[in-house]
């Protein structure tokens, strides 16, 4: 929808101007229309005098003698005033007609050079159509078919595909360093640019498509990493296994380079489940003390601050994954699907299926359906189950894959939680201005996050799950003379 508009209104400037032509003007329009109003009052005066002989005339012929001679005499006399009369009324007005056009067409013309429109200021238009509809997994890009769930089949060495909605089973893929140990490959995550990143024992595998590997990264140490996640520049994370070296690593977003181990808080260990809030919060599942505690990270995820802790519900050895859904709760998978209310910090549902036996991945897709898988018996010697719930942990979809042994990392295709690496949207607002004036661009309303630039109208908003719904946008464009332009649409983010 766009709305036009100029702050001239050109039918009262065309007026103004052709009363300023008509009572204004200099030389020959002055002496033109001083002749004209001459004429008037002359041919005004004239015609009263001849009004005046001839009632005068009809009553000397009417009160006189009554001779004929006379009568007739009055009568001529009377005709010839008459004549005279005329022929004077008919010059007079000859002439003032003359005049009068002249003068017409002299104020006609003036009226029409002040009330032309050159050089009268044109309002720019928005030329371009904005883009109404956004759907992250078309905008997270990357070769993976979206709405697929990829799970770590640690047992067998591979990577197993399944439709989301259905966990039907798409298909399989595996790489060498898969079988540098047993238990492996484990944690594992989406990136922005939409590859998959799988943690072996030494190496960081990046997939660009099912089985296409994208580069290779070393680990800082060699050892069995658990989980896998992103923070929202892009850096990323890993813990050890149970039984590993409880460390808690950063790498960088630009190639994965090794940044730093993060120091744990005190009588934390056994370091599992591993995730952000949207308030660059981390959350750590610590097996060792039963807690899950929490950091606030800087604005560049520099430094960490540990300055609370959950207390875990269940066995210790069974605190695993975590993962936030769409209401704000964190879930926690701890024998059962545990729902925390952060801000009262405590746990307030849980939710499962009776074949989840040991649930130890978990993870949300864009619309906020919760995934997990079970590690049966604990040590991944048995089939494991599959199971989607809704984001109310309701509704649960549960299959028993036969060939998927020992599930750790699990991951969705075309899915930006609230955590993630936002995703950007732009619209290149183009305008054009018949005057060539120099345009500014105002954005009078959009969502937070969105802005526009002032000189270029390039909008820019950055894009998570979080995010999904509909916006109005509004955008001025200006000349600074006057003259603007609006554009209203409805900007709608859509999960896919």
């Amino acid at each position: 929808m766009r709305r036009a508009r100029s702050l001239k209104d050109r039918p009262i400037f065309g007026l103004l101007a052709l009363l300023v032509a008509c009572s204004g003007g200099s030389g020959d329009d002055e002496s033109a229309t001083s002749s004209a109003g001459e004429s008037s009052a002359s041919t005004a005066s004239t015609a009263s005098e001849s009004a005046g002989t001839e009632s005068a005339g009809e009553t000397e012929a009417t009160t006189g003698s009554g001779e004929s001679e006379g009568s007739s005499t009055s009568t001529t006399a009377t005709s010839e005033s008459s004549e005279a009369t005329s022929a004077t009324d008919t010059s007079a007005a000859s002439d003032s007609t003359t005049e009068t056009t002249e003068t017409t067409e002299t104020t006609e013309t003036a009226a029409t050079s002040e009330g032309t429109t050159e050089g009268e200021n044109q309002p720019p238009v928005i030329d371009s159509d904005p883009p109404v509809e956004l759907l992250l997994q078309e905008l997270l890009g990357g070769d993976f078919e979206p709405g697929q769930l990829f799970l770590a089949s640690s047992v067998t060495r591979e990577i197993r595909v399944y439709e989301a909605d259905t966990l039907d089973f798409v298909q399989s893929f595996t790489h060498p360093l898969f079988n540098e140990t047993t238990y492996n490959p484990r944690g594992m995550a989406f990136n922005e640019r939409g590859n998959l990143v799988v943690a072996t024992f030494t190496t960081f595998v990046e997939f660009s498509d099912y089985g296409v590997v994208y580069d290779t990264y070393p680990k800082k140490n060699a050892e069995a990493t658990e989980n896998v996640i992103f923070d929202a520049e892009g850096n990323l994370y890993t813990t050890t296994a149970t039984g590993g070296t409880d460390r808690l690593n950063q790498y960088a977003a630009a190639g994965y380079s090794f940044v730093q181990t993060i120091v744990g808080p005190v009588g934390a260990g056994q370091y599992t489940g591993i995730t952000f809030d949207d308030q660059s919060r981390l959350f750590l599942a610590s097996q060792s003390d039963n807690k899950i505690h929490v950091a606030e990270a800087d604005e560049g995820f520099q430094n960490f601050t540990w300055t609370k802790a959950l207390p875990g519900s269940g066995p210790a050895v069974r605190l695993e994954g975590l993962v936030f859904n769409r209401t704000g709760e964190l879930v926690v998978a701890q024998a059962d699907l545990l729902r925390y209310d952060l801000e009262s910090e405590k746990i307030v549902g849980s939710f499962d299926v009776p074949q989840d036996a040991w649930p130890v991945p978990v993870s949300v897709d864009n619309l906020g359906n919760i995934y997990t898988s079970d590690f049966e018996n604990g040590s991944g010697s048995l089939s494991a189950d599959i199971v989607r719930f809704n984001s109310e942990g309701e509704e649960p979809l549960a299959v028993n894959d036969p060939a998927l042994f020992g599930p750790f990392g699990l991951a969705i295709s075309g899915v930006v939680l609230a955590s993630d690496p936002p995703l950007l949207y732009a619209y290149q607002v183009e305008a054009s201005d018949p005057d060539g004036d120099p345009l500014t661009y105002t954005l009078v309303k959009g969502p937070p996050g969105m802005s526009i630039g002032g000189e270029t109208g390039l909008i820019e908003w950055w894009v998570t799950s979080k995010d999904l719904g509909s916006y109005e946008v509004i955008v001025d464009v200006d000349d600074g003379q006057g003259g603007a332009d609006q554009q209203i649409f409805t900007l709608v983010i859509k999960a896919g």
